[in-house]
């Protein structure tokens, strides 16, 4: 892997986080949407600066804001709109409807399908969309058009799928085994409520690790994707011409 400034985009990640958390205190959850504006933004941000200033400071990496574009704004809505239509898909077809009711909260089973089917759409999705950010940083393609650039980002998580998830294995290997280890206590716990203890420990660390892990994993995205990057280029030159 190429070198990189890990505490440039831990600071970025620490910032978001504070920021989201003082939106979901001032507006009482009632406006989460704009805790998804400031993620987006610091996620630009993370690949902005591992395109341009992969090294830089974290001001260095925060002057990417700049180059924010309204395109990258829509871009970056309308994938979360289809991230949102998927969930309500899983939870519909899981039994749990819209919302998690009392009926799908008390049935074990509704409720391990629901959790399943989120977990695997939110990664399917994760990867698929995995250089959105990246594309919209990237100056080549500022006058591409919008839904050509869909298409293309379409078409490289798709071919990139199998390399993003080897990536992704690598850099959350500790989240996913802890992860997983909380998912089965929390399953059991429904049987044993002391089970609990061990599903907010293993999650507790699982959540810090992916946390700790996030500035490796985005590194490499952005190396699979400079690597694979002069042919995707190609490609939309010869597809336009």
């Amino acid at each position: 892997m190429r070198k990189y400034n890990y505490g440039s985009i831990i600071l970025i990640l620490i910032a978001n986080a504070i920021i989201v958390g003082i939106l979901q205190n001032i507006f009482d959850g009632n406006l989460s949407i704009l805790g998804g504006f400031v993620t987006f933004i610091s996620d630009y941000i993370i690949c902005r600066g591992l395109l341009y200033t992969r090294e830089g400071s974290f001001s260095e990496y925060f002057m990417g804001i700049k180059t924010i574009t309204g395109k990258a704004f829509l871009m970056n809505i309308l994938v979360g709109v289809i991230t949102v239509i998927l969930l309500m898909f899983a939870l519909l077809i899981s039994g749990a409807g819209f919302l998690f009711t009392p009926f799908a909260i008390n049935n074990t089973r509704v409720l391990i399908i629901a959790i399943v089917l989120i977990i695997l759409i939110t990664i399917l999705l994760s990867l698929l969309f995995a250089y959105v950010n990246f594309f919209m940083a990237d100056e080549r393609y500022r006058d591409l058009p919008f839904f050509d650039t869909f298409m293309l980002i379409l078409k490289t998580g798709l071919k990139l799928f199998k390399e993003s998830l080897m990536a992704g294995l690598r850099a959350y290997k500790i989240s996913l085994l802890t992860g997983l280890i909380a998912l089965v206590t929390g399953i059991l716990s429904f049987k044993s409520p002391s089970g609990l203890i061990f599903t907010f420990l293993f999650g507790g660390i699982a959540a810090i690790a992916f946390f700790l892990c996030t500035p490796r994993f985005r590194a490499s995205l952005a190396d699979i994707y400079e690597e694979n990057n002069e042919r995707i280029y190609s490609d939309t030159v010869e597809e336009d011409l």
